[in-house]
């Protein structure tokens, strides 16, 4: 997203503003050390929502009364700011244009903050339209409170353009709030929004998809219910229709079963004519017949189910015998050894074999018959099976006998009505209703409707799929990465990467925010790639391909075009932490006094550092050219008076930003 920083500052509590002035491209705020350098990134970071105010504590902090931020998005002017007394508010303002003049300390009126989580909300509007990232309703519904995913916030953009002094040549992180877990996750898991690859149609095409796909599962589970109960209705259809057939006294079915089950309906017309009492044979003998007969079928069933509960009683006399068998199992322990004396007879002495040759046999079979018995498989597990069995299948006659038990006592019944002076067709007339009700039912239980339901989600959902996959996040990350890819070989190459990683071969995924250096077959990752500049420069090649991919993208992708660098040069010049030079020349003497003839010359790295800011003034440049606009890029150092190979003026990246004998705030006298 075309994004620029026009002004960052601090209102003093003497209303005193103190500000840098940004433009396009390439900037630099060069300056000794506790000038305030640092501080901007994190003013930036402050005003950009975080809720932890990091702005390191001395002369800016004592002094502040308001931290504000001027900037751009795709040509919106507005003023972003906090009030440190107000920890849990945050100050926006749009503007038509934005005018520095304007800016003092009764310009943030408190009408301007709101509640930091709200403010979030409202700038993020700004770069990106989405307020449900929710792709499952399922999962969403199991939350606390049904509460939504985490939506997109503008403080992922953070990990994505700040590069802290810590953070900026680190081999255990590339990443800004990375270290938290949770955003971690979600930064990745929101990459995929913030490259423009999904919207918000993406998450409601995906509910709905879910949502339908739910209702379809719901649909056929009535269908096979719908299926199991037919089944009962048709079993009970049968013993009613043949009653009828008996009680009519036909010889022969009018109406095959199969027939009136086939289509219930019509069925139901065609007995409406046959069951009448025209019809009726009063001297047929169908109902004698078929009342033996189901009582004949009655004892048989009868018989079977006592054979069945004889084998289950047998079956727990076996696992119980099984379970003593075990038991005295592990009493028993065989004899380790057998101690045999010699016969001595009384009266002569003479001593006998014959009874230790008896014993050792003895001892044989002893040790035989342990082993065996040790050796001797279970069997419970086998009888417990065939008893699951059994039990099942006296479930299942039971059910038999209950219904044939149903039938002869619906035969006794009309017997009986007969005998109270009922007329035959009045019994045949109230099964005859019997069974047209569950004719009914069956036809209740008929799956055309849900059918035609199911084929019209089933469309649906396939059109649903359709719209999804033109969407191709996956096919999207792996094409950003092998972009990003491809940027960085070509960026890389400028850097001073130790030779054993020439050429440098960085490989970065979307998918997991990984970098690693390709050698051959063998990934070397940022933390075994060791030395400082290799640090720096894997970082720097990284964010810069990063955000000339973003700038590829234009207004697709919603992450500012904005990149901080912190102390970049810190790897060269690490005792400029304690800068106090009126010049960075003079400085460059103390650090050449302070080198050893082993170390690498302050000259090497002085030549280093300028290459490193010629390319990315030469970056900025070539994107400018190309897309009409450049990330804007900040990079605060101690880095002064350096001659780039492309010819710019580094007095002209550093527009007056130079702090050597002041810093961003000199110390005031509060009330004074």
């Amino acid at each position: 997203m075309k994004t620029l920083i026009r002004e960052i500052g601090v209102i003093d509590k003497n209303e005193k503003k103190h500000f840098v002035t940004l433009k396009n491209g390439l900037n630099v705020v060069t300056g000794k050390s506790s000038t305030g350098k640092s501080a901007l990134i994190e003013i930036f970071d402050y005003c950009f929502g975080s809720r932890e105010n990091t702005i390191p504590k001395g002369v800016i902090t004592a002094s502040a009364a308001i931290y504000y931020v001027a900037l751009s998005v795709n040509d919106q002017d507005m003023v972003i700011a906090r009030d440190p007394a107000l920890s849990t508010k945050a100050f926006f303002r749009r503007v038509n244009t934005f005018n520095s003049e304007d800016i003092k300390r009764d310009y943030f009126k408190n009408g301007y903050f709101r509640p930091l989580d709200e403010f979030k909300k409202h700038l993020r509007g700004f770069f990106l339209d989405i307020d449900d990232v929710d792709i499952s309703l399922a999962a969403k519904a199991n939350r606390r409170f049904n509460a939504k995913a985490a939506t997109p916030s503008i403080r992922s953009f953070s990990s994505f353009i700040l590069q802290h002094q810590n953070l900026v040549a680190n081999k255990h992180a590339l990443f800004y709030r990375f270290d938290e877990k949770e955003k971690r996750d979600q930064a990745i898991e929101h990459i995929k929004i913030f490259l423009g690859l999904v919207d918000q149609k993406y998450f409601h095409l995906s509910q709905e998809h879910e949502r339908l796909t739910a209702d379809i599962r719901r649909l056929e589970r009535q269908r096979e219910t719908n299926k199991r109960a037919s089944e009962n209705y048709k079993q009970n259809i049968g013993p009613v229709l043949s009653l009828i057939y008996a009680l009519m006294g036909f010889k022969e079915e009018p109406l095959p079963l199969q027939n009136v089950l086939n289509n219930p309906q019509d069925a139901k017309d065609q007995l409406d004519k046959i069951i009448i009492a025209e019809e009726i044979n009063y001297n047929s003998d169908a109902v004698t017949k078929r009342y033996i007969k189901l009582k004949q079928e009655r004892t048989l069933k009868t018989a079977e189910l006592r054979g069945l509960q004889r084998q289950v009683s047998s079956i727990n006399k076996h696992i119980q015998e099984e379970e003593r068998f075990v038991e005295n199992i592990k009493k028993f322990s065989a004899p380790e050894h057998v101690h045999i004396s010699a016969t001595i007879c009384p009266f002569c002495y003479t001593e006998k074999n014959s009874l230790g040759e008896s014993a050792e046999k003895l001892q044989q079979a002893i040790t035989k018959v342990s082993g065996n018995i040790a050796q001797a498989r279970p069997m419970k597990a086998k009888f417990e099976s065939l008893l699951v069995d059994v039990k099942r299948n006296i479930d299942f006659l039971g059910k038999e006998l209950i219904a044939l038990n149903q039938q002869v006592i619906e035969i006794e019944k009309t017997d009986k009505q007969l005998t109270e002076q009922k007329s035959l067709y009045e019994n045949i007339v109230m099964q005859k209703s019997r069974l047209f009700i569950l004719l009914d039912t069956l036809n209740m239980a008929d799956d055309v409707v849900l059918e035609r339901q199911i084929l019209e989600l089933q469309k649906q959902i396939r059109s649903i799929s359709k719209d999804l996959k033109e969407y191709d996040v996956q096919k999207g990350l792996e094409d950003a990465s092998r972009k990003v890819n491809e940027y960085m070989i070509e960026i890389g190459k400028h850097f001073e990467f130790e030779k054993s990683y020439q050429p440098i071969n960085l490989n970065f995924s979307f998918e997991t925010f990984d970098l690693y250096h390709l050698q051959g077959d063998e990934k070397i990752y940022l933390r075994s790639m060791g030395s400082g500049a290799n640090w720096l420069y894997s970082h720097v090649t990284l964010f810069l391909a990063l955000h000339k991919y973003f700038a590829e993208l234009g207004s697709k992708c919603s992450i500012p075009s904005i990149l901080f660098f912190d102390q970049p040069t810190q790897v060269y010049f690490p005792n400029f932490n304690r800068d106090d030079s009126e010049t960075f020349e003079e400085q460059t003497k103390h650090e050449i006094k302070q080198r050893t003839s082993r170390e690498r010359s302050v000259d090497e790295d002085v030549k280093a550092v300028e290459n490193l800011f010629s390319q990315l003034s030469i970056y900025c440049n070539e994107l400018e050219s190309t897309n009409g606009f450049s990330p804007q890029i900040i990079v605060t150092d101690h880095a002064d008076g350096l001659t780039l190979s492309n010819g710019v003026s580094f007095e002209s990246l550093v527009n007056g930003n130079r702090w050597r004998t002041r810093g961003l705030i000199e110390p005031v006298i509060i009330g004074g």
